[in-house]
């Protein structure tokens, strides 16, 4: 004998039948037995209609769950587009900071006939020395480079916008590493910003699911501790105002490096800003009417926490996008 039903529930199945039109005969009549067994297993047997909207949900609503996501639809495949994309907004951003900075920043002014290269040595004139010297007073015009290919991959995303931005990465580079001087200390934030553009979609994609590992994180905990304490060393070697304005603010950025490994949402975000916060701070301290700073060291110092907070930020936002693609197969 067939379980009695009581109207209620009837007029439910019905309901919920009209509602799975969406799908074939088979798999609507499958729905609907599983709905009548829960609604047997219902206190009362579904015999008020209140009850089972309560217990249940309405009938179009319960219909929606059975709706089919089909794989072909979603776009998986973008994957690397999207690190890209998180990573080179930034990236553009920063870069232009810096070439602000860089250009209009009065206390920096003085800096920038300071640079040279230093590649040619002694009394080694001729051609190489004039361009070491055209290239060593001008370098501040080569803070446009990251300006411009930050944004390259976005719309070469093709292997030939790959080796521009690696060249670009490469020449960024060794401004850093050859520039001398103070001045090349405002291009490392965004030289590794490049270079994590790079290769931060090659690392994340090696798996759907792939998330920066815990040696990883402790490795760029370390790495940014160890730049806040040179660039915090290096202020207050030439700093008149009171210590507490240069550990105060690096204490919290390395408290906030610590948390990396934790892969906090929040953590993350909070060193962002405090990294910009820091820059900011950092631009007011060097004024001529405040304490003259040193630009370069906060420069450094938040850059750094800018750069490292917001690889983190960027792999967990891929790590979730794939969590929720996966889950709708």
């Amino acid at each position: 004998m067939k379980p009695y039903l009581p109207r209620a529930a009837r007029n439910y199945l019905e309901q919920l039948r009209r509602a799975l039109d969406f799908l074939t005969l088979q798999e609507r009549n499958e729905v609907i037995e599983t709905t009548k067994q829960e609604i047997l297993r219902l206190p009362g047997g579904g015999r008020r209609k209140s009850d089972l909207i309560r217990l249940l949900g309405e009938p179009a609503s319960r219909a929606l769950k059975f709706e089919r996501h089909e794989p072909e639809a979603l776009e998986v495949g973008s994957g690397k587009y999207f690190l890209t994309r998180i990573l080179a907004w930034p990236i553009f951003a920063l870069a232009l900071l810096t070439l602000m900075v860089v250009l209009f920043a009065p206390p920096q002014a003085a800096l920038a006939n300071e640079q040279s290269f230093g590649f040619v040595a002694g009394g080694v004139g001729g051609l190489l020395g004039q361009l070491e010297l055209l290239i060593g007073s001008q370098l501040i015009w080569l803070a446009f480079i990251p300006v411009i290919l930050s944004l390259v991959p976005l719309w070469l995303p093709n292997s030939a916008g790959t080796t521009i931005h690696i060249l670009g990465a490469v020449i960024m580079t060794v401004i850093c590493a050859a520039g001398g001087g103070q001045l090349s200390l405002f291009f490392i934030p965004v030289t590794v910003l490049l270079w994590a553009q790079v290769f931060t979609p090659l690392l994340m994609m090696r798996g759907s699911m792939a998330s920066p590992g815990p040696g990883w994180l402790v490795c760029a905990a370390v790495l940014l501790i160890l730049v806040l304490g040179y660039a915090s060393y290096q202020g207050l070697a030439s700093f008149s105002a009171a210590p507490w304005l240069i550990l105060a603010p690096a204490a919290l950025l390395a408290v906030l490096a610590m948390l990396l490994p934790f892969r906090w949402k929040l953590a993350h975000i909070a060193l962002v800003a405090a990294g910009l916060l820091v820059m900011a701070a950092g631009f007011v301290a060097a004024l001529p009417g405040t304490y003259g700073a040193v630009l370069a060291w906060p420069w450094l110092a938040g850059g750094m926490s800018f750069a490292v907070g917001h690889l983190a930020l960027a792999a967990g936002m891929w790590h979730e996008r794939a969590r929720k693609l996966l889950a709708l197969f």
